[in-house]
């Protein structure tokens, strides 16, 4: 029975382990709030998050709240991870912002005015629109 006891809580304990692994945290929307500004993040095409080194996650309703918060806060760890909405999948999975290409066009009313959609690749931006600059994440900085 001992043996059995301490089986159980072995795996209890590694199963607890497990879950508490750092990652990304699935943005709760019409519940969540913009780390930046506050606001209730419930537009699926701009969100973003911001996952640090150590793990703890900040999430945006808008791409420039992230950039600003970045620069307000003078964030420097070299091993956060950048993740922002795909604007053609909306509610899909995030994509890795030093990956993906930007465009900032005044016609996409996003939360904040940030107005920066991202995009998996250029070909997909380019649908977007014909007069549009690709902008990459080091282009926002």
């Amino acid at each position: 029975m001992k043996k059995l006891l301490s089986i159980i809580k072995t795996a209890l304990f590694f199963a607890l382990l497990a879950g508490c692994k750092p990652g990304f945290e699935p943005v709760n929307y019409g519940h969540d709030s913009c780390t930046h500004c506050r606001m209730t993040i419930v537009d699926m095409h701009f969100s973003a998050e911001l996952l640090t080194s150590k793990g703890r996650a900040y999430k945006f309703d808008d791409f420039g709240c992230l950039l600003k918060y970045l620069k307000d806060e003078h964030i420097h760890d070299p091993g956060m991870k950048i993740y922002v909405a795909d604007f053609d999948h909306p509610g899909g999975a995030f994509l890795d912002a030093r990956r993906a290409v930007f465009i900032r066009n005044e016609n996409l009313h996003s939360p904040m005015n940030g107005n920066l959609a991202a995009y998996t690749d250029k070909t997909a931006a380019t649908h977007a629109g014909t007069e549009i600059k690709l902008l990459t994440l080091p282009d926002l900085e």
